[in-house]
């Protein structure tokens, strides 16, 4: 059987490789020229961990990322609002919380599925059901036929985009912007074996440790349309090491990303030999960190149903069942914002346990 891939993310990566590892021809499309190499930090979660170690790529991924035992919130004055231990969340659900370096997290997908296997320089055109085949046609003029087609193509997905439009996005309502960057673990006063944020009702800024001596700082301010208003509004929180991380942060080491939230959510995945993974399925506002992690969580889904498949569009229709529900509850609670927001939310490591855990549970009843 053959499938292929349009998009060649993380997810496109892990879905590819849970394929391969059950013996199918695998084909990877990417619209760039070249795998990206550049990119910020990662904070994944335990539901993405087990579906990393269930693919067979756990040795890989624990080499690579780093184990966060707690989770801290400070106020601007660097005192401690809240602490959650997490350094037994491995015994208790099966994976534990990670930092880690983007571009590492996709040298490891690249490696395991093969820089030979991706196609570059093959943007989406169109995708169509064809009798027993899926097709997908690329602007570079050239068409590829398989037994199924799965997009992975992003956010901003033209295979969603085609198949089930219906989807809109609008700017947040608390935050336009996030920022983030790397900076030198060392040059930073903060646990190194913890997310540590300090929070306040106007914005918040966070540091998570990512391996490689290096720390992934991220946040967002209300109001804040550039990286001097940004800047300017940590300027007095002294007591803390933002202002000093903001002074050693090279301009064009700096990440600035739109903050959308989606209005419309698919309502369908699947339609023949072609469905979505992924921020094509499911986009979502990074508030409660679960993009990446929903993505494997996908990944995974994927394989288990592609395992022994009588049909290949049942099979799809299969995973769909499992995952879309899931997966548009947690774009919902994504929506609520971070703890000291107007929502008046818990800390997001208490969220985690209580709102993103109890649906692996409900995932598994269905």
């Amino acid at each position: 059987m053959r499938i292929g891939i349009c998009g060649a993310g993380v997810g496109g990566l892990a879905t590819a490789y849970g394929l391969m590892s059950l013996g199918y021809e695998v084909d990877i499309f990417e619209r760039a020229s070249e795998l990206r190499t550049t990119g910020a930090g990662f904070n994944l979660w335990p539901n993405a961990g087990r579906a990393i170690h269930e693919l067979g790529l756990r040795d890989q991924y624990e080499r690579i990322s780093v184990k966060l035992d707690r989770y801290i919130e400070l106020d601007s004055e660097g005192k401690e609002l809240f602490s959650t231990d997490t350094s037994n969340w491995p015994q208790k659900y099966g994976a534990p919380a990670v930092g880690l370096y983007r571009p590492e997290l996709a040298k490891m997908m690249v490696d395991a599925v093969g820089l030979e296997n991706i196609k570059f320089d093959h943007d989406v055109a169109s995708v169509e059901n064809k009798g027993e085949k899926a097709v997908c046609h690329f602007t570079n003029g050239q068409s590829y036929e398989a037994d199924a087609i799965i997009g992975a193509d992003g956010i901003n997905s033209k295979v969603r985009e085609q198949l089930v439009g219906g989807v809109n996005f609008q700017p947040n309502e608390l935050y336009a912007y996030r920022f983030r960057s790397i900076i030198k673990l060392d040059d930073v006063d903060v646990d190194p074996a913890a997310q540590t944020g300090f929070y306040d009702r106007g914005g918040w800024f966070s540091y998570i440790p990512i391996g490689m001596g290096k720390a992934y700082w991220f946040g967002s301010v209300s109001g804040a349309e550039t990286f001097d208003d940004f800047v300017e509004f940590f300027r007095g929180w002294e007591r803390t090491p933002i202002p000093e991380t903001l002074d050693k942060t090279k301009p064009e080491a700096l990440v600035k990303s739109p903050l959308q939230d989606v209005n419309g959510i698919p309502y369908k995945w699947t339609h023949g030999r072609i469905t979505i993974i992924g921020d094509a399925a499911h986009p979502m506002i990074p508030d409660m960190a679960q993009g990446a992690s929903q993505t494997f969580v996908d990944a995974q889904v994927i394989r288990d149903v592609f395992t022994s498949p009588k049909n290949v569009e049942d099979a799809l229709k299969k995973y769909e069942k499992a995952r879309r529900e899931v997966a548009s509850s947690v774009v919902k609670i994504s929506q609520k914002g971070l703890f000291l927001g107007p929502y008046n939310v818990d800390p997001i490591a208490i969220r985690y346990e209580n709102e993103i855990e109890p649906l692996t549970k409900f995932a598994q009843k269905n």
